[in-house]
């Protein structure tokens, strides 16, 4: 979005930053500037830190304080956008943020190769329930981050559709998990019908 846009006509990023941020429970919310350039001609280096997460602008940006906070928040939404994985994990989320460099302190510095989990038969109805669930609560962030460009908007709905995918699988094996702790069997969900049909068959031709 181009600078010459004035600050009562932009869409209120840090209003959208600020929600984000309450319905995924996230508090300190804090901005912080650092001002660059001439008086006539400010710029100002912006740093949001929002719960443990902190973020900073990779250059100064120019206008006033104002707008650049607007523009530091838009920029936050955009990193979160994509990296919507990282956050709907619900993990910890220590990381600096400096414009595109990630930071992540969790991540180790050489991965070691990690095997497919093994196939998890689970009934279908847990299957959609996981859906539904997952639907709601990518739809709700989606829309409080959507963009106005029809591009942008075009690659979101892709990244919504493949986010939803992941997201439903994850809900399926952490109820599936839980299960097993607790003790808790979903029975034979491997073809029950056509084992059952094969049973009755074999009484009646007794």
């Amino acid at each position: 979005m181009s600078e010459a846009v004035s600050d009562t006509t932009i869409e209120n990023y840090k209003g959208l930053l600020q929600q984000y941020c309450q319905k995924r429970a996230i508090g300190d919310l804090i901005y912080t500037t650092d001002q660059q350039g001439t008086a006539n001609e400010p710029s100002w280096v912006v740093t949001i830190k929002y719960g443990e997460t902190t973020y900073t602008t990779p250059a100064p940006i120019q206008g006033s304080k104002r707008w650049a906070e607007k523009m530091a928040a838009k920029q936050v939404l955009e990193h979160i956008e994509s990296h919507q994985e990282t956050f709907l994990a619900g993990g910890s989320e220590s990381q600096s943020h400096r414009g595109d460099s990630i930071e992540i302190t969790e991540m180790q510095e050489h991965p070691t190769e990690v095997s497919s989990p093994a196939p998890l038969y689970v009934p279908t109805e847990l299957v959609t329930t996981a859906l539904g669930i997952a639907n709601h609560r990518l739809a709700g962030l989606q829309r409080g981050i959507r963009y106005r460009d029809s591009v942008e908007s075009k690659q979101g709905n892709q990244m919504f559709a493949e986010h939803l995918a992941e997201l439903t699988m994850q809900i399926v094996r952490e109820v599936a998990d839980a299960a097993e702790v607790a003790g808790v069997k979903f029975g034979n969900t491997a073809q029950p019908e056509s084992a059952d049909f094969g049973n009755m068959s074999k009484e009646r031709n007794k």
